[in-house]
């Protein structure tokens, strides 16, 4: 019960400062005449972005699990199971 009452405390303090910080002036950023030169460098239209390298490292994992799942079901096939055999230690499907 304690910490249902602590978890409402928790959102409504967030919520509170939700509100508060919505109805703020916004913030007018004002830019120093060191970071102009930042600002003239000319748009690129020829925008090229890589897509392939951004999900090089979900393949990797998705690649990595269907092996450790397949050599998982395998030692169980084997009789690797709970009752004494030879399961790799990093197979979490026959953890007790």
């Amino acid at each position: 019960m304690r910490e249902l009452a602590i978890e409402i405390g928790v959102r409504a303090l967030l919520f509170g400062v939700f509100v508060f910080t919505e109805f703020l002036d916004p913030f007018q950023r004002v830019i120093q005449p060191e970071e102009i030169w930042l600002y003239k460098n000319p748009l690129v239209q020829s925008d090229n972005i890589p897509t392939r390298l951004m999900f090089l490292p979900s393949r990797a994992l998705v690649s990595r699990h269907s092996t450790w799942r397949a050599s998982c079901t395998a030692s169980l096939r084997a009789g690797g199971g709970r009752a004494g055999g030879s399961v790799p230690p990093s197979c979490l499907c026959t953890v007790p």
